[in-house]
């Protein structure tokens, strides 16, 4: 969701924009909207300059590039430097980093290649996690993933490198986990599980199916398959459907697919027209969908259960505050990510860097995923005293260990049903 390039994390200028009197920093601060792309683009001149060896840094984050990542890259940096503001605040100077592109399916080993220095890479979101391990595997650096959430978590286990890859945020299927937890919460024991086959939503419904059975709930369906999957155009399957859920009587459909999609109109029009289900007032509804495509659903005769927001760390709140005063709107996870990232950074080096078990420097060691979590501040202060800390997290509870991911907890909300007319 990135491009990126070569930026110093001093107050120096720009190397590629020597005649400029402001710093990268400043100008994504004054740039409007649609000024950021330019930026980047002058940001990757400087790539040829980095791979020389150049501006060489221990700490690089990396981005990807390409069409219609713009606005993604923006949250990001934006959450970056709200981050690095809070690091000054505290009375510490920001590390120097360096930021570079990588296209998505570019190996990350030539990016790379050019720095004999590096201790820490910031890895792209959705990154490629066998690429990065085969990387560690042959270097001594570790690398932080920001935002890594989907099925590509699930190959951690098996990854050789595992012990140097850390996770900033809190993996999807965990937030379908905790919804399985809430439906039965909610007294609705037997679900029916339904997609639209054109939406991507197969793999967050056996997610759910699998966690919500083995904690008791019980997946209904005369299919061969737990997960029915219904094309909304083809009426023969739309009416076995129907009678499906008339004679099995779900307390809930779980539908992982978009509210607004076809689907989901047609179903919701079955149920208004009592053609769904024993009355319109049943069954209720549980949406899969990420919180991205669920903020339009409406109130309906029935009650609905849905994920307002993904999961989240403790110091969210804080966070989000903070980002709205800065920057005009509300933040989003993966710009908690790139908060939450800085300041990791920053608490990496503010002093020597520990030694692990394998008698090599580690960046992270400082990381104690016990400990009370700490405000920034505090934990700069416990950090230089040479003691080992947490961070009081915003994309998560920032329990981080390597090669696992970490807790948070999601906002699962429930609609009630609209009353009589």
């Amino acid at each position: 969701m990135t491009p990126s390039s070569e930026v110093p994390s001093t107050a120096s200028t720009l190397a590629a924009d020597s005649s400029s009197s402001l710093t990268w920093r400043e100008k994504l601060y004054q740039a409007p909207w649609g000024s950021w792309l330019m930026i980047f683009a002058s940001l990757l001149g400087c790539q040829a300059v980095s791979a020389s060896g150049f501006l060489s840094s221990s700490v690089v984050v990396l981005q990807p590039q390409g069409l219609g990542l713009e606005a993604a890259n923006q949250s990001f940096l934006k959450g970056f430097l709200l981050a690095e503001d809070k690091v000054r605040g505290c009375g510490h100077s920001v590390a120097s980093v360096k930021l570079r592109s990588l296209n998505m399916d570019a190996d990350p080993a030539v990016v790379l290649s050019g720095n004999r220095r590096l201790k820490l890479v910031v890895a792209p979101p959705a990154a490629d996690l066998r690429a990065f391990s085969a990387l560690v595997a042959k270097r001594d650096f570790s690398v932080v993933l920001p935002y890594q959430r989907g099925v590509s978590m699930d190959s951690q286990d098996g990854l050789e490198s595992r012990n140097r890859l850390w996770s900033l945020v809190v993996p999807a299927r965990d937030d379908i986990h905790a919804m399985a937890q809430r439906v039965l919460e909610q007294g609705w024991r037997r679900v029916m599980v339904v997609r639209d086959p054109s939406d991507f939503g197969l793999t967050s419904a056996k997610s759910f199916v699998e966690a919500f059975e083995a904690i008791g709930g019980k997946v209904e369906s005369y299919e061969s398959e737990l997960v029915q999957s219904i094309n909304p155009d083809d009426h023969h399957r739309l009416r076995r459907f129907q009678k499906d859920v008339d004679w099995l009587g779900p307390d809930a459909l779980v539908l992982a697919s978009s509210p607004s999609g076809r689907l989901a109109q047609v179903l919701r029009k079955a149920q208004k027209d009592r053609l769904l289900g024993w009355q319109s007032e049943r069954p209720a509804w549980v949406w899969l969908a990420s919180s991205d495509y669920v903020s339009g659903v409406s109130p309906q005769a029935w009650e609905q259960l849905l994920i307002k927001q993904p999961s989240r760390g403790p110091g969210w709140q804080k966070f989000s505050e903070s980002f709205e005063q800065r920057w005009g709107y509300k933040p989003n996870l993966l710009a908690a990510a790139g908060f939450d990232a800085a300041r990791l950074i920053a608490l990496s080096t503010v002093s020597a860097y520990p030694v692990s078990a394998d008698r090599t420097a580690d960046p992270l060691g400082w990381l104690d995923a016990e400990s009370e979590p700490q405000p920034l501040c505090k934990a700069l202060r416990i950090l230089t005293d040479g003691k080992p800390v947490r961070l009081e997290g915003a994309a998560s509870s920032f329990d981080l260990r390597p090669g696992h991911s970490p807790s948070g907890q999601p906002d699962i909300t429930r609609i009630s049903a609209l009353g009589p007319a």
